[in-house]
């Protein structure tokens, strides 16, 4: 198992486990995701970019995360908590989804830490990553690789806003 680049090769392949990952989100009856986005331009501008990262298996993309480097909207204003002092800009992971195959494998774990560190070979210092209040597996996996509660953060233009907020400052 390994991170790699995606490109646009893998973009039917990143759709799908993110059709995958609403739908099991749906389910669960857990309200992220169910707005439309993350959606194919989303990717196809962040393969563009650099920013989007699969995790491989088997020689197959079994998940999908976007790393960014520039400040996020959504994190200005943080509610029930603040962000820890940082000298560096910050990076933020998004729109992390796996393969509803491997569900309950413990690759979550495994792909957050390999986004870490991707992240710091970037020249990241100051990671941040939020999902929604329903998803206890996301929260889950977020805490077990470090990433520490910071607060609520609320996404504009969504119909469950609500985010709780983690950060990681590398050493």
């Amino acid at each position: 198992m390994y991170l790699r680049k995606a490109t646009f090769a893998d973009l039917s392949r990143i759709t799908a486990i993110i059709e995958d990952a609403k739908a099991v989100l749906k389910a669960r009856q857990i309200n992220q995701w169910q707005a439309g986005e993350p959606n194919q331009t989303q990717f196809e501008d962040e393969i563009r970019q650099e920013l989007c990262y699969v995790l491989m298996a088997d020689q197959q993309v079994i998940g999908v995360a976007s790393i960014l480097a520039t400040e996020d909207p959504s994190y200005a204003a943080i509610t029930n908590g603040q962000w820890r002092p940082s000298f560096t800009p910050y990076f933020s992971i998004h729109r992390v989804a796996l393969d509803s195959t491997v569900h309950g494998q413990h690759l979550g774990t495994q792909f957050l830490t390999l986004l870490v560190t991707a992240a710091s070979l970037r020249g990241a210092h100051d990671l941040r990553i939020d999902t929604h209040p329903d998803n206890l597996a996301m929260q889950h996996v977020i805490q077990k690789v470090g990433f520490q509660y910071c607060g609520d953060i609320f996404i504009a233009n969504d119909p469950s806003p609500k985010r709780y907020a983690y950060q990681l400052v590398l050493e």
